[in-house]
């Protein structure tokens, strides 16, 4: 099966309750350094952001291997080729500010923001592929 290992508690209780179901990526957003830039603007802004390290996990090797393969050819091998991250809009209920989440794979803004927050990570989550998903305020 797989899960949420969460490093730092306090990261998922910070998070909007985006209730059930799968989100759809609306949008893309070039890999271009004035693109970037409205990103890193909003990282800026303390507690109006959260940055999130997605990685397959599971117990059995059979389905990481499957997950891993998925996330590879099915996510990052997207996003490379368009040399862009994905950008999914949410208006949470009972929230007054809606959220953009934008959806980044393995590229120089990952490598960068994974050095200054978790350098630990970097090491192991070149190996199997991730996701580094950013979700802030609008």
């Amino acid at each position: 099966s797989s899960g949420i290992n969460a490093e730092y508690g306090g990261a998922i209780g910070a998070l909007p309750n985006l209730g059930p179901g799968p989100m759809r990526i609306a949008q893309r957003m070039r890999l271009e350094p004035n693109q970037i830039e409205g990103v890193q603007k909003r990282m800026q802004h303390e507690g109006h952001w959260c940055m999130l390290l997605a990685l397959p996990h599971c117990t059995d090797p059979v389905s990481l291997s499957t997950q891993t393969t998925v996330l590879q050819q099915g996510f990052i091998s997207y996003l490379d080729s368009k040399q862009a991250a994905g950008i999914i809009n949410l208006s949470v209920p009972e929230q007054t500010s809606p959220y953009v989440l934008h959806i980044f794979p393995p590229c120089e803004f990952t490598r960068v923001n994974m050095k200054r927050f978790c350098p630990e990570l970097m090491e192991g989550a070149g190996d199997c592929g991730y996701l580094l998903i950013v979700i802030a305020t609008v």
